[in-house]
C-alpha cells in the first residue's frame, strides 16, 4: 500500500483512521501520526458526517451494490481546514472487531493531473476528455499559463480550484498536489472569500495584504485581482485569479519610507542645530561687542584702560574660538579627517595642565586632584587629549552649584589608566546617558539640558578617546551629580580592551575591572 500511486486511507470498523499511505499523506497535507487513532469524521465538513441517521462511510458501504464500484464525489478536509473535492471509492472486508474499511481517492476527472511535466499533463487531459490530440494553440497556451511572471489560478462555479501554476505554487509555499481541488470558501480568509463570492456574482475583486496560505502555513504579502469567465450565454462558469508576490515591493516602499524618515530627521536636526548654534555664536559675541565698544569710547577719550574690561573680552573671544573649533572638528569627523599625531606622553601632567589653566572658569568651586605618585605613561596626543580633559572639567563646573567640589582622579587598573571626573550637579535621567555623545544631542532635544553648548563636545571626546583605544562614559544619577570615565591604555600596555562600563547607584566613582 505504500508503493500505490492512488491515494488511500484505511479505517477498523469503528470508523477510526488505521493508515493513511504516502500518497494520501501528500494529498491531504496530514502525517500518519497525526490521524492514527483519530475518527475518520475528522477529515469530513461537519455537513457530511451523517447521511439518512448514518455515518459516512455506513452510507457509502450501504450503497456499494447501487453505485457497482463507481466513486463518489465528495469533499475531504486537508490539513487546516480547507476542503478539498475528491472521488471517493469506499470498500470493506472482514466483519465485527476485525473489519477493515479502505477508502481509495482520486481527483476528479476533469482535474488534470498537476504533478506531470507539462506536455504529458497536456496528452493526459487530451485522453481523458477523450478529444483529438492538443493542437498547438493550446499547448501555446498552456506554457504562458505555465511561465507566467505572476500567479495564475482557475476555479469553477462550486467554487473549486481547477488549475494553478507554478508560481502561484510558491506564492502559496504549497504543492499543486494539495491545491487543486481545494474549495475556495473554505480558506479562513473572509476578506478572499468575499472576492471569490463577488466573481461568482459576476463582479471583479481585488485583495491586497499579507495572505496565511492554508496548506502551508506561509505568510506573504500580496495582490490579486479576480475576474469572472462567462460563457456565451453570458453566464459566469467560474473565475480566473492573478496574484503577485509584492515582498520586494514592500521593503523597497519600507526602505523608501525609512530614508525619507531618516532625511527629514536630518532636516529637523540640522534646523535645530542652527538655531542653537546661531544663539550659542551669539552669546560671547554679544558681551565682547559691548566691551570692544566700551573700550573703544575709553581709547578715544583718553581714559585709562580697565583690566577688567580685556580679560571679560578675551574670555568671550576664547568661547567663540572654541565654539568654532567644535563645529570644524564635528565636520572633520564626519569626513574621517580629524588628524591625531600620537606620542608618548604622561597623562597627569597633562591633567595638571589643564587644571592649571581652568582658573578663570572654577569661580567659587572647589577641585580636587588626587593622583598617582608614580607618573602615568600613554601614548597619545597631547592637543587632543587635553581637549577631552577640558571639556569633562568645564561641563562638570558649568552643572554644579557655585560653591561645590568637582573631584578629578586618576588611577591605574590593570593595562589602563582611568581618569574620572565627578560633579555635584544636577544628574543626567538614565535614558540621556548614551545620547549624550551623540552628534547634536541638544540640537534634537533642546528642551533637555544637555552637557555642551553644541551638543559637540562629548561627541568629539568620545571619538578622540576611542581612537586612542579607550571608552568613555558616563554614571549618573538624577540629583546626586555625574562621574564622566576615561579609560586609555597605558603605553606598556600590549593590545589591551578597554574596561566595560559600570552602572553604579550614585554619581560617585566606580572601579572599573
Amino acid at each position: 500500500m505504500d508503493a500505490m500511486a492512488d491515494p488511500l486511507v484505511a479505517c477498523d470498523g469503528g470508523e477510526h483512521v488505521l493508515y493513511l499511505n504516502p500518497a494520501a499523506e501528500r494529498l491531504l497535507g496530514w502525517k500518519l501520526s497525526e490521524l492514527v487513532g483519530q475518527p475518520f469524521d475528522r477529515l469530513l465538513p461537519p455537513r457530511l458526517r451523517a447521511f439518512d441517521g448514518q455515518s459516512f462511510l455506513r452510507y457509502l458501504l450501504g450503497r456499494r451494490r447501487a453505485l457497482s464500484g463507481r466513486p463518489v464525489r465528495t469533499s475531504l478536509l486537508c490539513r487546516g481546514g480547507p476542503e478539498m473535492e475528491l472521488e471517493v471509492t469506499v470498500g470493506s472486508s472482514g466483519g465485527g472487531g476485525g473489519e477493515r474499511i479502505s477508502l481509495v481517492l482520486r481527483r476528479p476527472p476533469e482535474f488534470p493531473d498537476y504533478t506531470q511535466e507539462p506536455m504529458e499533463r497536456l496528452s493526459s487531459v487530451a485522453h481523458t476528455r477523450m478529444v483529438s490530440p492538443v493542437s498547438a494553440g493550446e499547448r501555446a497556451y498552456q506554457l504562458v499559463f505555465e511561465n507566467a511572471p505572476l500567479g495564475l489560478f482557475h476555479f469553477d462555479t462550486t467554487p473549486t480550484l481547477l488549475a494553478c501554476n507554478d508560481y502561484f505554487v510558491r506564492i502559496m509555499g504549497s504543492s499543486k498536489r494539495m491545491l487543486i481541488g481545494l474549495n475556495l470558501l473554505s480558506l479562513q480568509n473572509e476578506t478572499v472569500m468575499s472576492c471569490v463570492r463577488d466573481v461568482l456574482a459576476g463582479r471583479h475583486a481585488y485583495f491586497e495584504g499579507d495572505y496565511r496560505a492554508i496548506t502551508s502555513g506561509k505568510v506573504t504579502p500580496v495582490r490579486a485581482h479576480f475576474a469572472p469567465c462567462f460563457n456565451e450565454k453570458g453566464e459566469v462558469e467560474g473565475g480566473v485569479g492573478i496574484i503577485e508576490d509584492i515582498t520586494e515591493q514592500r521593503s523597497a516602499e519600507a526602505e523608501r519610507g525609512r530614508l525619507l524618515r531618516e532625511a527629514q530627521e536630518a532636516i529637523r536636526v540640522r534646523d535645530d542645530f542652527l538655531t542653537i548654534a546661531s544663539h550659542e555664536l551669539k552669546t560671547p559675541l554679544t558681551p565682547l561687542s559691548l566691551r570692544l565698544a566700551s573700550l573703544e569710547r575709553r581709547l578715544e577719550r583718553k581714559e585709562p584702560v580697565d583690566s577688567t574690561l580685556l580679560r571679560h573680552a578675551r574670555q568671550h573671544l576664547v568661547r567663540l574660538a572654541a565654539l568654532i573649533n567644535d563645529l570644524l572638528d564635528a565636520s572633520r569627523i564626519e569626513a574621517g579627517r580629524l588628524a591625531l599625531h600620537f606620542e608618548p606622553m604622561r597623562l597627569d601632567s597633562i591633567i595638571e595642565r589643564v587644571l592649571a589653566g581652568m582658573d578663570a572658569e572654577r569661580g567659587h568651586h572647589r577641585i580636587d586632584y588626587a593622583h598617582p605618585t608614580e607618573p602615568v605613561r600613554i601614548r597619545g596626543d597631547p592637543y587632543r587629549l587635553e581637549q577631552v580633559i577640558a571639556n569633562l572639567l568645564e561641563n562638570a563646573l558649568k552643572y554644579s552649584p557655585g560653591d561645590s567640589t568637582v573631584r578629578v582622579t586618576l588611577d591605574v587598573r590593570g593595562d589602563f589608566a582611568l581618569l574620572s571626573v565627578t560633579d555635584e550637579g544636577i544628574g543626567i535621567p538614565h535614558d540621556q546617558q548614551e545620547q549624550l555623545f551623540e552628534r547634536y544631542f541638544r540640537a534634537r532635544n533642546v528642551s533637555v539640558t544637555s552637557y555642551g553648548g553644541l551638543g559637540l563636545g562629548l561627541y568629539i571626546s568620545r571619538d578622540i578617546v576611542e581612537r586612542h583605544g579607550g571608552r568613555i562614559w558616563v554614571e549618573s544619577e538624577l540629583g546626586r551629580g555625574s562621574t564622566f570615565h576615561v579609560a586609555l591604555p597605558l603605553l606598556s600596555a600590549a593590545n589591551p580592551t578597554p574596561p566595560e562600563p559600570t552602572h553604579p547607584t550614585t554619581g560617585s566613582p566606580q572601579q572599573v575591572h
